[in-house]
């Protein structure tokens, strides 16, 4: 049977929705509450798209024999589902589906399972499921099937749009974030070093440092905590959450900052008080490296305060959609960001 390019169309999108309709009910099993499964914010998952679409195609030659439907299916759709992934983990740095727990996986794009699933699927497809739909939308006359097919494509479009423009939001937020925790932990590491340089000091120099390490170790433990949270409602949970998270965080770059300042200006004292010529040598080294620093948590924090909490939760949405999807380049953060609605998600059970 050959197609006009209003009914492939038309097929994209159908099994774009049923493959959301299976996401959707599979993965709110697994999760115990309804989730809106996928890259796009839609009732579209393009991946069963385009793999139907492939399945359909290159099928055509052994339509009379299910194994080789099994086999050809199976292939072209795997091929596709690990292309697919490593593209959008390339774009994204974020991988949306994750097999690495699964026997018999590659790379963590595909796995054994999954690509008997695509076989199975394939035969399901093109001997039953495809012909009671061929059927029906061959009957949709080519004016309707061209404007509905449009209009279709409009709707993706705007959606994939939005998704990728999410997407890459997402990237930046955890590239941010990484960022910040490196410099944050480089930071207090470095001061730590120092610190051991110019201990023999004065004994106030030493008693602000106590206090200050003080507060900054109490924050810690404050930033750690996963306290109860005041509000039942889902949204406002988070919102809150992330309120939260953000000051403690903005406290801690404080906190630092208040302690580079006091080693930068211990170190002025310290090169004006007749060192010898490598002592000074040492601490002038010490002085310039605190300095960049001290720029460095000048640029988090205006970014920190840039940041809005709209942003955070867009970006969580993305990843509430997608509760299997994994970060290699950004562990850390993206598990940050995963720990908030997970803890949302547990209050509101």
């Amino acid at each position: 049977m050959i197609y006009t390019q209003a009914q492939w169309l038309l097929f994209f999108f159908l099994y774009c929705f049923l493959g959301w309709i299976w996401e959707c009910l599979y993965v709110s099993a697994l999760e115990k509450h309804w989730v809106n499964r996928g890259f796009l914010y839609g009732p579209m998952i393009p991946i069963y798209g385009f793999g139907a679409i492939t399945v359909l195609v290159i099928t055509l030659p052994v339509r009379d024999s299910i194994p080789l439907i099994f086999l050809f299916g199976m292939i072209g759709a795997t091929a596709l589902e690990y292309l697919t992934g490593d593209v959008m983990e390339y774009l994204f740095h974020v991988r949306y589906w994750d097999y690495s727990s699964h026997r018999f996986n590659l790379n963590g794009y595909i796995c054994l399972f999954s690509s008997l699933g695509w076989g199975l699927f394939s035969v399901l497809m093109v001997k039953l499921m495809h012909l009671p739909f061929e059927e029906w939308i061959l009957k949709i006359p080519q004016d309707a099937a061209s404007f509905f097919s449009t209009v279709l494509v409009g709707v993706f479009a705007v959606d994939a749009t939005k998704s990728v423009q999410s997407a890459l939001d997402l990237r930046e937020l955890l590239k941010e974030l990484s960022e910040s925790n490196a410099v944050l932990s480089s930071l207090e590491s470095r001061l730590e070093n120092v610190s051991e340089s110019i201990v023999r000091n004065s004994e106030n120099f030493r008693t602000h440092m106590l206090e200050i390490e003080s507060e900054i170790e109490e924050n810690r433990k404050l930033l750690m905590h996963k306290a109860e949270l005041s509000s039942t409602l889902h949204k406002a949970a988070l919102f809150d959450k992330l309120k939260e998270r953000r000051g403690h965080k903005a406290q801690r770059l404080a906190l630092l900052k208040k302690k580079t300042e006091a080693f930068i200006a211990e170190l002025n004292t310290l090169t004006d008080s007749g060192l010898s010529p490598a002592e000074n040598t040492k601490f002038s080294s010490y002085r310039k490296e605190l300095c960049e620093f001290s720029a460095r948590l000048e640029h988090i924090e205006h970014s920190l305060k840039a940041r809005r909490l709209k942003e955070y939760q867009k970006a969580i949405g993305m990843i509430r959609r997608n509760p299997s999807a994994t970060s290699q380049k950004f562990k850390e953060s993206f598990h940050e960001l995963k720990s908030f609605y997970t803890q949302c998600d547990n209050r509101k059970k």
